[in-house]
C-alpha cells in the first residue's frame, strides 16, 4: 500500500477541509460597498477664474526703469529707490583679522598633537582600552539565553511495543523489520490515539501495522455486533486511498473469524486484494487482517496490519502481535 497520511490534531483524517466559496453579491473592484453601482466619488479642481490673483494697487507711480511686477505695488513710489553706497575693499583691518585667524589654527594644531600623542610612541587614543563595541558572551551549552537550563528532548517512543494509552492496551512489536511510524497518540486511519510502525518495500510502497481506539464518527461500530463493525472497517479501508495507483483492482471475499483477546470478545477479519499493475511497486497482491475488540462494553480497540506481496514473511507476526495485545483493568 501507498503511504497513508499522518493526521494531524483536530483532523483525524488527515483531509483538507473545503474553503468556503465568496458571497453572492461580492465586492467588485471599484465598489465602495456590496453593491454593484456605488462607484468612489470623483474629485475635480476647482476654476479659480480670472480673479485667482488679487488686481494691482491704484494710487503708485513706477519710477523708469523699476518695472514693478504685475498686479503688486512699486515698494519705492514717487521717491525711487534708495542711492547705493560705495564698498570699500579690505585694508589693514581685513589683514589683522587673517593673521589672527592664521595664529589659532596653528595653536589648535600643536594642542591636538599634544593631546594625541606620537605616533611613533604608540600613545594615541586609538590604544584605549574604552570602545563604542561591547561583547557578549555566548550561553553555555544547555542553556538558554536567559542562564536556564534547556528542557530535555520528548523522550523516543517505546519500540518494544505499541500502546493505546486510552484503552490501557499494549500490542507487542513484531519485529525487528518494522520500524517506527507514527504515535502514540496519532490520529490513524481508522482510529484515534493510534500507534503505527512500518516497513519500506520502495519509495512509495510499504507494509503498514497500526493500532488504536476505533473511531466511532469515522467508522460503524457497535459493540453488540462486532462481526458487522469488522466487515465495515474493512470495506473502508480496501475501498480508500491505500490502493489509489492500482489497475484492476480486486477484493477477495472477507473472512470473519470470532477470538478472545486478554479474555474480551473480538473478531478477525482477513481478505486479500489483488491487480493487474501499480506505478509504485512490482507486487500484484496485499494481505489485510484487521482485528476489533469490545474492551469495555462501550469502547473499541482496532488493530490493522496490512502486508504486500513483498512482505509476506512479516504478515503472520504481525498478526499474532494483534492477538497478543494485554489491556489493564477488568475485563468487559
Amino acid at each position: 500500500m501507498t503511504y497513508p497520511p499522518q493526521g494531524q490534531p483536530g483532523d483525524p483524517y488527515g483531509q483538507q477541509q473545503p474553503y468556503g466559496q465568496p458571497p453572492a453579491d461580492g465586492y467588485a473592484p471599484g465598489q465602495v460597498g456590496p453593491g454593484h453601482g456605488a462607484q468612489m466619488p470623483q474629485y475635480t479642481q476647482p476654476d479659480m477664474g480670472q480673479g485667482a490673483y488679487p488686481p494691482p494697487q491704484q494710487g503708485y507711480v513706477s519710477q523708469p526703469g523699476y518695472a514693478p511686477q504685475q498686479g503688486f505695488p512699486d515698494p519705492y513710489g514717487q521717491y525711487g529707490p534708495p542711492p547705493v553706497q560705495p564698498t570699500r575693499k579690505g585694508g589693514a583691518g581685513t589683514a589683522v583679522l587673517i593673521i589672527v585667524t592664521l595664529v589659532l589654527m596653528v595653536g589648535a594644531g600643536v594642542a591636538g598633537y599634544l593631546i594625541l600623542g606620537d605616533d611613533d610612541e604608540a600613545t594615541t587614543t586609538a590604544g584605549d582600552d574604552t570602545t563604542s563595541e561591547t561583547t557578549e558572551e555566548a550561553p553555555d551549552e544547555g542553556t538558554d539565553e536567559n542562564g536556564e537550563e534547556d528542557a530535555p528532548p520528548p523522550p523516543e517512543p517505546d519500540t518494544d511495543a505499541l500502546t493505546v494509552a486510552s484503552l490501557g492496551a499494549v500490542t507487542p512489536n513484531p519485529g525487528a523489520s518494522w520500524e517506527f511510524y507514527d504515535g502514540p497518540g496519532a490520529n490513524g486511519n481508522l482510529s484515534t490515539d493510534a500507534h503505527a510502525y512500518y516497513i519500506r518495500h520502495t519509495d512509495s510502497w510499504i507494509s503498514y501495522l497500526e493500532v488504536g481506539m476505533v473511531n466511532s464518527a469515522y467508522l460503524a461500530y457497535d459493540p453488540a455486533d462486532l462481526r458487522g463493525s469488522a466487515d465495515g472497517a474493512m470495506d473502508t479501508w480496501t475501498s480508500g486511498f491505500a490502493f489509489g495507483s492500482t489497475e484492476g483492482l480486486e477484493v477477495a471475499a472477507t473472512t470473519l473469524t470470532d477470538v478472545e483477546v486478554d479474555g474480551r470478545p473480538g473478531v478477525l477479519a482477513e481478505t486479500t486484494v489483488s491487480w493487474t499493475s501499480s506505478e509504485h511497486t512490482p507486487d500484484l497482491y496485499e494481505d489485510i487482517a484487521i482485528l476489533m475488540v469490545d474492551v469495555d462494553g462501550v469502547n473499541g480497540f482496532i488493530g490493522l496490519a496490512s502486508v504486500p506481496e513483498s512482505g509476506t514473511e512479516a504478515r503472520q507476526a504481525a498478526i499474532d502481535a494483534l492477538l497478543a495485545t494485554t489491556f489493564e483493568g477488568e475485563t468487559a
